[in-house]
């Protein structure tokens, strides 16, 4: 008898020990999961503006005249895009947008050399954390551009195959608003597809065409060339 129970409790103790030992490492790994999901990256700086009713004074004293005036010319003409500036006129518009289950915000934009970094805070199901998507584009012999999307975190984990379904329902789910614009809906298509898309462009009354583009530190430079519609 005093053999059998030694043994129970040696069992039971056994059974605590184990089952002790497999909360924790359960604890640590959604604990990880959390920390991964969660980070924030530094360079991601959502840009503040004092009077975000207003609209921004780069788009309206700068980007705008700059563009209408050499757009009535009909030749090539060089823009150049400070991400300060682009930042500020998508710091105005109204956040968050929803795409179905989800709503995206605090958009945040830098410029690399080669690279465009996307980030903002991604909420799916009343979860947040911060989406990075790293594209570094090519234009083919074509004239068609690729933004090449080398990768979609959320915080510190790969989640470009997740992502891309949750942005293609989206975007099925919305179909309807791209029914005047068609151009613009292939274009979304393929971009969400990562897939090369003919880069023109509406502007009132004016359609545009990028005939060439360059991603250097702090800016994007773009050569425009009117386009019939």
């Amino acid at each position: 008898m005093k053999n059998t129970t030694s043994e129970q409790k040696k069992s039971s103790s056994s059974t605590g020990f184990w089952l002790w030992g497999l909360s924790a490492i359960t604890v640590g790994i959604l604990t990880g999961i959390c920390i991964l999901l969660w980070y924030t990256p530094r360079a991601y700086k959502p840009f503040q503006t004092e009077n975000p009713e207003q609209v921004s004074l780069y788009l309206t004293h700068e980007l705008g005249p700059k563009f209408f005036n050499q757009i009535q010319r009909n030749e090539p003409f060089e823009l150049i895009i400070p991400q300060s500036g682009l930042n500020d006129i998508a710091s105005r518009w109204e956040w968050p947008q929803q795409f179905g289950e989800m709503s995206f915000s605090d958009p945040y934009i830098t410029f690399s050399n080669h690279s465009i970094f996307l980030m903002g805070t991604l909420t799916y199901k009343e979860v947040s954390s911060v989406i990075t998507i790293i594209a570094i584009p090519v234009m083919d012999s074509d004239g068609k551009i690729n933004l090449n999307i080398q990768s979609v975190r959320l915080g510190m984990v790969p989640v470009r195959a997740l992502i891309t379904k949750l942005a293609q329902k989206a975007f099925e789910d919305n179909r309807n608003s791209f029914e005047d614009d068609p151009k613009t809906e292939e274009n979304i298509q393929a971009i969400i597809r990562n897939e090369p898309f003919d880069p023109i462009f509406s502007f009132p009354d004016h359609w545009v065409r990028i005939t060439d583009f360059s991603i250097e530190e702090g800016e994007l430079k773009l050569t425009l060339v009117s386009e019939e519609a």
